[in-house]
């Protein structure tokens, strides 16, 4: 399947693809893919050009998600000891809803922060994760913010601090918890918060990687749903997310996983690295399941091992970033302000060109471009194309490590302290800036 087939089958209806889509209800939207549809956006614009921006509680790097004309994001007052699940209507930045949830402020990384892990919507509820030594926590609410559970899933050790966020399969919220401790994925119900699966992991270094899940319509092997997940421990694994049975796995990353697994085509593709910049790509064949049963729960078992189509280094894999595919082009943004791109097939490069600055957040495709922010908190817009060429840049005025969000013909930006909205091309020009403080 090619990536322009991929979206099409991921993305909803002809109707949604053909302007954006209506909701983003995770990390880089429904797909998981970063793909925001083919409606037109400013390649840059001014402050009076922000349909809204509203200040947040605190501050965090966590990704702002859409639902039902609501985005909904998290922070951490860490001076307060406090972090802090927020909604905001998309209309106007108006405040709809805060919960507040204290817990101890652990040591972390630099580049990362007390609440970083994005909200997951679903028609049930909004839930999100975050972790202290003694406990990972996830939180669910109901769409006007009712607390309706949580669940304490044990302690979480890690020298650079949690950063993950859970994926939603039908009724399954599917928790990855790969630390430097007895390690495990649970799938919990949606509905209740109670244990459905649990798969012992191992663990070579704590992994950050959100799950991605494929539905048969995407191209998951054997014509069943599947969730893929990344770690040093274990490669690339593909799970039955209705059982917790691992259906393949091939072990191809040395170093630690930051960034997500994503699909291009009939390809799954990952990166793993470090910080001096020792990064690999491994592009795979998912492979069909163990057609063996498992009678015993979510065991190893004897997953096949899928095919490695191909592999590229440090000169062109990021670390942090997660890659974005559009029409057979991956591109591939570099932590250091370089972006590559090649075919997605076979890995060929097809073209290099340096954009400048450092970057935490991955980059999504939108109406004929691949938008990224900078740590600095620069809006980086260049052409989704044949060759580079940078269309425009906009400082969001503070630093920035959350991905973009594209919903209800808006784009939403989350800087460590602010959210903001801008509108599609066919407004942006006559709309003035409000701001909601």
């Amino acid at each position: 399947m090619s990536c322009t087939a991929l979206l099409a089958s991921a993305s909803g209806p002809p109707e949604e693809i053909a302007s954006g889509p209506t909701d983003w209800p995770r990390w880089r939207g429904r797909a998981c893919d970063g793909s925001g549809g083919t409606q037109r956006f400013p390649h840059h614009w001014t402050d009076r050009d922000w349909a809204w921006t509203v200040a947040l509680p605190g501050q965090g790097h966590a990704s702002p998600v859409v639902w039902r004309e609501r985005i909904y994001t998290a922070g951490a007052d860490e001076a307060a000891a406090k972090r802090f699940v927020s909604c905001h209507a998309t209309a106007d930045g108006r405040l709809l809803w805060q919960r507040e949830m204290p817990g101890a402020i652990e040591p972390h990384h630099a580049q990362n922060s007390s609440a970083t892990g994005s909200v997951t919507v679903d028609e049930t509820g909004v839930y999100w994760l975050w972790a202290t030594r003694e406990q990972l926590r996830a939180e669910a609410f109901s769409h006007d913010g009712v607390p309706l559970w949580h669940a304490d899933l044990g302690p979480y050790t890690s020298e650079h601090g949690f950063g993950a966020s859970a994926a939603v399969w039908r009724d399954r919220l599917i928790v990855p918890i790969e630390h430097d401790g007895p390690s495990c994925i649970v799938a919990l119900d949606t509905k209740t918060g109670g244990e459905v699966w649990r798969l012992p992991r191992e663990t070579a270094r704590t992994a950050y990687s959100t799950p991605l899940v494929i539905e048969p319509s995407d191209g998951a092997p054997g014509g069943g749903p599947l969730v893929v997940l990344a770690s040093m421990a274990h490669g690339l694994t593909g799970l039955d997310p209705a059982t917790g049975r691992v259906l393949w796995e091939r072990k191809c990353f040395p170093k630690r996983t930051v960034s997500s697994p994503v699909m291009a085509g009939p390809l799954v593709l990952c990166t793993c690295g470090e910080g001096g910049g020792d990064n690999t790509l491994v592009a795979v064949r998912t492979a069909a399941s163990d057609p063996k049963p498992t009678a015993d729960g979510p065991r190893p078992g004897r997953p096949g091992e899928p095919e490695l189509v191909y592999q590229l280094d440090r000169s062109v894999a990021p670390y942090v970033p997660t890659p974005v595919c559009s029409g057979g082009r991956l591109y591939l943004w570099g932590d250091r302000g370089v972006v590559t791109c090649v075919d997605a097939a076979d890995g060929t490069l097809l073209w290099r060109g340096r954009v400048g600055g450092a970057f935490s957040a991955s980059p999504i495709c939108v109406g004929g471009t691949v938008i990224n922010v900078s740590a600095e908190g620069e809006v980086v817009v260049i052409a989704d194309g044949e060759a580079f060429e940078v269309l425009g840049r906009t400082p969001l005025g503070e630093a920035c490590r959350a991905t973009p969000a594209v919903a209800g013909g808006r784009m939403f930006f989350r800087s460590v302290g602010r959210l903001y909205a801008l509108d599609a091309s066919r407004g942006a020009a006559s709309v003035s800036a409000k701001t909601a403080d």
